[in-house]
């Protein structure tokens, strides 16, 4: 079957998922039902397969140009939301994971597959590589989520009249802890995902530091999660700070994977 049947099937068990979190939060039910819980592994379990024949049409692995691009991240954000629901129980997060993967998977559908016979997209980096920077994203994406729901939260608890997602958005501290420890997990991945650019680009044009702007982007988010961590355990910056430090390092991450994805013939070294 075509790579294409599979990324459309997965939309289809994706957007079930999306508008099942949607009616349950204008409801003030649980999010995670029986239903929900079953499209989205029905949808991940056709996006795995659709990567896999995807991997085999284009005879590398599939994370160059924006349709790879988009479907790998959306994937590795689903299995993210996925762990981290199993491990806390939280089911706040699928108020961005549905509607963010649905929509890579919904560009992805929609964009044309990039061809590259280049020798270097069938050696190891490209594989390693992507699979490390795209664990950070899914992780740094949990922590994004969290700053959120934790300033929503925080919004709620000021008013007088809470609304709907006041029921349905865990605690300050349980915002805030979940939050920080996913900053920890996603800057690890992150730091092995730049070691890994830095040696892809040693290999591909004979130094690891090429100036593009693409590696001064994922430094800078580097030196954001790293500031973050460091105030957090030192300077005890918890709760709104962390938050936004955690929000604008996120949108520094996004840019980083626009920027790889629709320009993958630049240099390569990128989280």
């Amino acid at each position: 079957m075509d790579s294409r049947v599979y990324l459309f099937l997965t939309l289809v068990f994706y957007a079930v998922g999306a508008f099942h979190v949607l009616v349950h939060v204008l409801t003030r039910k649980k999010l995670l039902t029986t239903l929900t819980v079953t499209s989205t592994l029905l949808g991940f379990a056709f996006h795995t397969a659709a990567l896999s024949q995807r991997w085999t049409e284009a005879g590398h692995f599939p994370a160059v140009g924006l349709r790879d691009g988009a479907s790998f991240l959306a994937w590795a954000t689903v299995l993210i939301f996925l762990l981290v629901y199993l491990a806390t129980r939280v089911d706040a997060l699928g108020l961005f994971a549905y509607p963010f993967a649905f929509l890579l998977v919904f560009v992805a559908n929609l964009s044309p597959t990039s061809e590259r016979p280049d020798s270097v997209m069938r050696g190891l980096y490209l594989p390693v590589h992507t699979v490390l920077a795209v664990l950070g994203y899914g992780a740094l994406f949990v922590a994004f989520t969290m700053g959120v729901l934790y300033l929503i939260q925080e919004g709620e608890l000021r008013s007088r009249s809470p609304r709907r997602l006041y029921y349905v958005i865990p605690s300050l501290e349980r915002c805030d802890t979940i939050g920080g420890r996913s900053v920890i997990v996603g800057i690890a991945f992150l730091t092995l995902a730049i070691i890994t650019g830095f040696n892809w680009n040693k290999a591909l044009n004979g130094h690891y530091w090429t100036g593009d702007p693409k590696q001064w982007a994922a430094l800078a988010a580097w030196v954001i999660y790293a500031v973050l961590i460091v105030a957090r355990h030192r300077a005890g910056w918890g709760g709104r700070r962390a938050a936004w430090l955690g929000i604008a390092g996120f949108l520094v991450v996004v840019f980083t994977f626009a920027w790889a994805t629709l320009a993958p013939t630049v240099a390569v070294a990128v989280p």
